[in-house]
């Protein structure tokens, strides 16, 4: 018996060696099957990403023709692509990617710099409440939020990045606004008190509006009907009774009969509860095709309004950069910028040989934040 132990525990090393399970007798088919279905599986949806979740889709829900309008407003208001451009900043509203590798959504707020300005430089002062932004002694931001309930101020963060502003390369510092993952409120609207009013003290929303959250957003969605299929001209409609007009013009009574005598020229209703007689309602389609043919036109009606409107835009917009004329470049950052910083690799002894050197020198200044 102890040598069959000791056999037993030699063949176990070995298997174990080997990174093979000892009960597996599946053949090389089985096993690359299970192993593309392992790279396959997809790890579960984390807890963050339920609020994202909750976002209308724009165009892939369609509703039908009455509720279009109110649709087509409603994707625009909550549009995340939206740039809210007040000057001095501007803002939008979308996702971000945090340490842990899931997204975020939040709120990327940016501020023009100019080009010799550093991090050092920089002062932000963030509350629930207040966002304060000093660059170089000079107040950048002094505004108080418009809703102080939705702000994560742990995990915001800001950076200095350099991107293109209306064709010109220019610093800008990027401020990350992250929403908490209580809070059921999306800002899509106002992010500061002063963007709800105008430079006389009114305010722009004189009607009070529902703030955009989740709850409006579901209702919305749950609200919207599905239009009817879009049939061919040789299916008829079943229910067109009502649309017929099948009551009398004199009494109103619904006992009529619609037909067409020798002497009629055309079909006629006859009522069997009085002697009034009127002509038929008669269209070359069925009432059901009808209507959605009138819908039809309605909708490409619609559709070259709204391309005209485009068209005007774009003409608009190009006027206004004609008269604007070319751009202010003294600001902008030359394309080479940060181009000669790399990255390097140092072992602990080497970095802190390095580090020691650089505060010897005064390159690198301790200050008390």
């Amino acid at each position: 018996q102890a040598i069959r132990a000791e056999e037993h525990q030699r063949l176990i090393r070995i298997v174990a060696s080997l990174h093979i399970s000892p009960c597996s007798h599946r053949s090389p088919s089985t096993m690359a099957a299970s192993s593309s279905s392992k790279a396959k599986a997809e790890p579960p949806v984390p807890p963050v990403m339920k609020r994202s979740m909750l976002a209308p889709h724009g165009p892939q829900l369609r509703p039908q023709y009455e509720q279009e309008e109110e649709w087509q407003e409603f994707c625009e208001r909550t549009d995340a692509s939206k740039l809210h451009d007040f000057g001095r900043y501007w803002w939008t509203y979308g996702r971000d990617e945090d340490d842990d590798g899931f997204l975020r959504e939040a709120v990327f707020l940016e501020v023009p710099l100019r080009k010799d300005i550093e991090a050092k430089q920089i002062r932000a002062n963030l509350t629930t409440k207040h966002l304060q932004i000093t660059v170089h002694g000079e107040s950048v931001i002094d505004e108080d939020f418009e809703d102080p309930k939705w702000l994560n101020v742990s995990e915001s963060y800001w950076e200095i990045e350099v991107k293109e502003v209306k064709q010109v390369r220019r610093k800008v510092l990027r401020y990350v606004l992250y929403i908490l993952m209580e809070s059921p409120k999306y800002i899509t609207q106002w992010l500061f008190l002063s963007e709800k009013t105008e430079d006389d003290g009114r305010f722009v929303d004189q009607n009070e509006e529902e703030e955009d959250n989740i709850d409006d957003r579901l209702r919305m969605i749950a609200k919207m009907k599905e239009p009817e299929p879009h049939r061919d001209a040789d299916i008829w409609f079943s229910e067109t009774e009502e649309e017929e007009e099948r009551w009398c013009d004199g009494c109103g009574s619904t006992r009529i009969v619609v037909m067409k005598k020798h002497t009629d020229s055309k079909y006629m209703k006859y009522c069997n509860d009085c002697p009034f007689v009127s002509p038929a309602k008669e269209t070359s389609l069925p009432t059901g095709l009808m209507k959605q043919k009138d819908i039809d036109e309605k909708r490409a009606r619609k559709a070259r309004l709204k391309a005209r409107k485009e068209e005007a835009k774009k003409r608009m917009q190009a006027e206004k950069e004609r008269v604007a004329g070319e751009p202010d470049r003294t600001e902008e950052v030359p394309e080479d910028f940060n181009k000669s910083e790399k990255t390097r690799m140092y072992t602990d002894e080497e970095f802190n040989d390095v580090l020691t050197k650089a505060l010897r020198r005064g390159e690198i200044k301790w200050e008390d934040y």
